[in-house]
């Protein structure tokens, strides 16, 4: 793909406290679908941390082995290792079910609160040491009886789409900053311009009503068919977890088509690979009012899933979303930023408002061709 945005952690380390040893080529591991699963922390003082080049705000693990945590504590660096409250809990919202945070018991999501991390920065961490944007997780317990081992991690970039250094290439900013992407001593800033992405990014998607980056959907509730259901968001990248209530409490259920639900990615639907011995459905006639489909036919069901296409395995569509948002991106920095009258390296024979509409007409054409292909 064009854009330099990455879904993939540019640097991990796993370090262990016991022998002040850092893991090695761990990121190679996080990244490889197949391959070894590697070990996350134990004891106390052991930290999973996360290094990307630029700014994220979730990550998903598939986990090999579950661990055994109590609780997960995550920090990120603003010069000091600042503890931040993740978000996983804030998906659940059923009354029976207890907010728990994410702990590495199965595959899963976590997400950070980018909006109360202002004030986070590069920092050289690990050996060698690697300068990123780090964010890293400990257990808050002394010792864990089980560490989870992890077979491959997926980051979310806050600019999914496309970087700023994309937006300022496209821009031929080099010869007015001479630096080589947007900073925090350029105009507009590099923190500024991250924003403009993200707009863009809500903007090709509300237009599109697509999405191209992972978004996490949980407690999405069907009621049970023997059919199957539909999920209501397409393009599901890894289905989590499917439970059905018993009456008494929430029953996950073990995925695989071997065991009892499954998804087929090509017609989007979960399937149940067998029945289930619930209440048997039943209907009345006999009282004032009459009702059908209790038991086990009615059974709700709720299901957690990751969506989102894979931007670098959509090369019909993914093409046009990159230079949808650098040209929206571009074309607000023109509008909101004061460079003067004309811009030079490129531009110099054209006014900048009338590059910032040209940007603008033109994502407007690549949004509505994105409309175009979806399919009902």
């Amino acid at each position: 793909m064009p854009s330099s945005a990455v879904t993939v952690f540019e640097k991990i380390f796993v370090y262990t406290a016991s022998g002040s040893t850092w893991s090695t080529d761990t990121e190679i591991e996080a990244q490889s679908i197949g391959g070894t699963a590697f070990d996350l922390m134990q004891a106390s003082g052991d930290f999973l941390y996360l290094g990307s080049d630029e700014k994220f705000d979730a990550a998903y693990f598939d986990v090999a082995t579950s661990g055994s945590y109590t609780s997960i504590k995550w920090e990120y660096w603003n010069g000091g290792w600042k503890q931040i409250v993740p978000l996983s809990a804030a998906y659940i919202h059923d009354v029976d079910v207890t907010p728990t945070y994410y702990t590495f018991a199965a595959d899963g999501w976590e997400e950070f609160p980018i909006n109360n991390m202002s004030d986070w920065v590069q920092n050289a961490i690990g050996s060698p040491s690697t300068t990123k944007y780090w964010v890293r997780a400990s257990s808050t317990t002394a010792s864990a009886t089980t560490k989870a081992s992890i077979n491959s991690i997926v980051k979310r970039p806050i600019n999914a789409y496309c970087t700023t250094k994309d937006v300022f290439e496209l821009m031929q900013m080099a010869q007015i900053t001479d630096t080589t992407d947007f900073t925090a001593a350029t105009n507009p800033t590099k923190a500024t311009v991250e924003d403009y992405i993200q707009t863009a990014q809500s903007t090709i998607e509300h237009r599109s009503r697509k999405v191209w980056r992972p978004q996490y959907v949980a407690e999405e509730y069907h009621q049970f068919n023997l059919m199957g259901m539909k999920p209501a968001n397409q393009d599901i990248r890894k289905l989590i977890d499917v439970s059905i209530w018993t009456g008494s409490g929430w029953e996950s259920r073990t995925l695989g088509r071997d065991n009892d639900v499954f998804f087929v990615p090509e017609t989007g639907m979960i399937h149940f690979s067998r029945f289930f011995i619930l209440p048997a459905r039943f209907t009345n006639y006999t009282g004032s009012m009459w009702r059908w489909g209790g038991g086990e036919f009615n059974s709700p069901v709720k299901v957690s899933y990751i969506s989102g296409r894979d931007f670098n395995l959509d090369p019909r569509e993914a093409g046009m979303v990159f230079d949808a948002a650098r040209k929206l991106a571009a074309a607000t920095i023109i509008r909101s930023a004061d460079f003067g009258g004309i811009a030079v390296g490129g531009m110099d024979r054209v006014m900048m408002a009338q590059r910032a509409d040209s940007w603008s007409l033109e994502a407007d054409d690549l949004m509505d061709h994105l409309r175009a292909f979806e399919v009902f």
